[in-house]
């Protein structure tokens, strides 16, 4: 079963959403009176179509092969929460406080982009941070590199070059833009949903 709220995946037996707190009952009663109506047509010569829950992955691919992730609201399901950011004061705020902003916003851009394409289990932005640090920076090519690939899924072109760019921007010192591209993505997908 998927919360018609956020689309999250969650047990039959939960009656409030783990994710955003959705009451999940009334969605329960609908679905277990579409099992009764399934089981009463079992029989019949032409079986009447059942409503299932929110396939996300089916969803999305269908949605790629259309080349327009933004379209319909089951995708939309993962805006929820999600604030368009001014990119214009991002980066003032980032050089203002001498890139103390910028950590902030390496770790929600993280976030918000594992939360949009549904990869619960990628690397969380304060790990990803820590792993850079750790690793002196080489784990930050990496995180630039997948992280060019969520923004291509986020703009529906899943086979898309921006890992490419994001790879070479931060090879050549220039990762603040991947920041940018990153967040303009999301602004641009969080208004289609709007």
């Amino acid at each position: 079963m998927f919360c018609p709220n956020c689309g999250t995946e969650i047990k039959e037996d939960v009656l409030f959403c783990p994710n955003c707190g959705a009451d999940l009952s009334a969605a329960k009663n609908q679905s277990e009176t579409v099992d009764q109506n399934v089981n009463a047509n079992v029989n019949d010569a032409q079986p009447q179509a059942q409503p299932t829950g929110f396939d996300y992955n089916a969803y999305q691919q269908n949605t790629y092969q259309q080349g327009n992730p933004q379209q319909g609201a089951p995708y939309c399901l993962n805006a929820g929460g999600i604030q368009k950011r001014d990119l214009a004061i991002a980066i003032i705020l980032t050089i203002v406080t001498c890139g103390i902003y910028g950590i902030y916003w390496f770790v929600v851009l993280t976030d918000e982009t594992n939360h949009i394409t549904n990869q619960t289990e990628a690397t969380s932005g304060g790990l990803a941070f820590l792993f850079s640090i750790i690793t002196c920076g080489i784990y930050y090519f990496y995180w630039s590199y997948k992280m060019g690939e969520k923004v291509d899924m986020i703009k529906g072109t899943p086979n898309g070059s921006s890992s490419i760019l994001f790879l070479i921007l931060s090879i050549f010192g220039l990762g603040f833009v991947n920041y940018i591209i990153a967040q303009d993505a999301i602004n641009n997908f969080v208004a289609s949903c709007q």
